[in-house]
């Protein structure tokens, strides 16, 4: 992106800056004579960066306090340099102004941590798109009037570093049953998950080779070092993969020889942006046919209880039905044509017995569904409380889908959702989305707090099933929002009992991860996982604990890698 964005934009002229929501901004660059897009966005669940073709358009909301500064220091100014520290995922922006001097615009591509910043001439911070949450720990203090201090570095050696004797030595320490593609991120600096699919997919052609499995390093050597001279060279084959869909999965500057269905984008930015049209909106095209499942299906429960509030009235008193068919027949002598009701007096009924009559019908007619509800009333009355309980239990489920819908951040979560409603007969899901619902299971969240406890979060209620009923120990700590949907929080106690500071973090995480997470204050139960039972004929992940404590913590948006 920094080797595009130099031969397009460097030498530009900034005419204008658009907010187009608090994290995400608009620079119009004119280079004669040409208007150029600039997309900065640091959204935790999409940051990006990019050129698009489009006017960009302002947003809703006001104007934050990033965007007045970047309005007073930014317009007319000419970006003089593009520049990125070694491997890391940061762009540096030189600007200057006649007027507002030297400036740097900052954007950090760290995931949940991307921020933006603008700095002076000597790095003081001006303004920052993102500020720290209160009681939120972070390694920097990214605020403004502070000296800006760029990410620590990482404690991993460059591909260039990697030798055939370093990579031995990488391999004779791991685990023999690691996968590949989870070691080369963990030792390499610029080398992501997908790189590392890609790389070991070259190498051995399969992403499941293991350490033990690979019979000689240098063909991963000379695939990691393959990659990596396209850097140097910059010989960039911008590459987009699809799903069988259509819909972007990945995108990367090189080929995805791993991936079977990819596509040449015209630039980078175009892969970028392609990419991004849905997660960026949350996926909302992938969300909205599950929406509208999850609404229907909560209409069609609501038109169920309706209907059984409506018989469990005639059930609580059966015998009126019964009496007003009797006396219906033995009153049929008074009937007239057309009448729609009947009032007599009745033995053992106080004041008179009033009853509806259908003209359309005979009277023996009419009796016979008096004494037909009659029966059904009795059946009701002991059919009736189960399945009424039934539907507040599928209830409780829609519910606890709807906020896994809204908490899911990629597509795996997504088909986890369409699997259940599909098992639950509200929706069809293809073939291909139920095979994964057990790798979505697993792929909780991994956290750890600020005193050291390990905190597992589980995001949907395949996670929390198999957290709490296959994960947790039964002494490890369970924490889930009071009364609400929302995660199953567990803290393993294994290795000694976490502190209260921890507690109350993983606390503000589980409020965090519910229903409630734009509250201000939020209740949060805490008890021992062995307190918590699952509910019998319940779909997975709905519970009932005891022995609880309650804790009032502030949401809080843990820091993810």
């Amino acid at each position: 992106m920094a080797a595009e964005l130099r031969t397009v934009v460097q030498g530009g002229r900034v005419q204008h800056v658009t907010q187009i929501n608090a994290l995400t901004y608009g620079f119009e660059i004119y280079v004669h004579p040409i208007r150029h897009y600039l997309i900065f966005s640091v959204e935790p669940q999409a940051p990006r960066l990019y050129l698009t073709e489009p006017k960009v358009r302002r947003g809703v909301g006001n104007d934050t306090p990033l965007m007045l500064v970047l309005r007073k220091y930014m317009r007319g100014a000419i970006l003089n340099q593009i520049e990125q520290p070694p491997y890391e995922r940061i762009l540096h922006f030189d600007f200057d102004s006649h007027h507002a001097g030297k400036t740097k615009v900052v954007i950090e591509l760290l995931g949940t941590r991307s921020n933006l910043l603008l700095l002076s001439e000597d790095e003081t911070i001006l303004g920052v798109a993102r500020l720290p949450r209160a009681g939120q720990t972070r390694q920097r203090l990214l605020l403004p009037n502070y000296p800006y201090e760029p990410p620590p570095a990482q404690n991993k050696i460059t591909p260039p570093e990697l030798t055939d004797y370093t990579l031995r030595q990488e391999l004779d320490e791991a685990s023999p049953d690691l996968p590949l593609v989870r070691l080369l991120p963990y030792i390499l600096t610029g080398v992501s998950p997908l790189a590392a699919r890609e790389i070991v997919y070259r190498a051995t052609g399969s992403l499941e080779t293991t350490v033990s499995g690979l019979t000689a390093p240098k063909p991963l050597l000379a695939a990691l070092h393959q990659l990596f001279e396209r850097l140097d060279k910059e010989e960039w084959t911008p590459t987009l993969a699809l799903d069988e869909d259509d819909s972007p999965t990945a995108f990367a500057p090189y080929p995805l020889t791993h991936l079977p269905h990819t596509l040449e984008p015209a630039s980078f930015s175009e892969a970028v942006e392609r990419y991004f049209a849905e997660a960026a909106g949350g996926y909302s095209a992938a969300k909205a046919p599950l929406k509208a499942a999850l609404s229907g299906a909560r209409q069609k429960l609501a038109r169920r209880r309706e209907a059984l509030e409506s018989d469990a009235e005639a059930a609580a008193n059966p015998e009126l039905l019964k009496i007003k068919g009797e006396a219906l027949l033995a009153n049929v002598y008074r009937l007239k044509p057309g009448q729609k009701e009947l009032i007599v007096e009745w033995p053992g009924v106080e004041g008179v017995l009033k009853i509806a009559l259908d003209p359309a019908q005979s009277a023996s007619a009419t009796a016979q569904q008096y004494f037909s509800r009659y029966r059904k009333a009795q059946r009701a009355g002991e059919e009736i409380p189960a399945q009424l309980k039934k539907i507040s239990l599928e209830e409780q489920h829609l519910e606890q889908l709807e906020q896994d819908l809204e908490m899911a951040d990629d597509r795996p979560e997504i088909d986890a959702v369409a699997v259940e409603l599909t098992q639950a007969g509200y929706y069809r899901a293809r073939a291909s989305r139920q095979k994964q619902q057990k790798r979505a299971a697993s792929r909780y969240l991994r956290l750890t707090a600020p005193d050291g406890a390990r905190v597992l979060v589980g995001k949907n209620s395949l996670q929390n099933a198999h957290l709490t009923f296959e994960r947790a120990a039964p002494d490890d700590l369970w924490l889930h929002a009071r009364g609400i949907p929302g995660a199953h929080v567990i803290i393993p106690t294994a290795e000694g009992l976490p502190s209260e500071a921890d507690v109350f973090w993983a606390a503000g995480v589980a409020a965090y991860y519910s229903r409630a997470r734009n509250d201000t204050s939020v209740e949060v139960d805490v008890t021992l996982k062995k307190h918590v039972r699952a509910i019998k004929g319940a779909t997975p992940g709905l519970v009932t604990y005891r022995n609880e404590s309650t804790l009032r913590v502030e949401p809080l948006e843990p820091e993810l890698d």
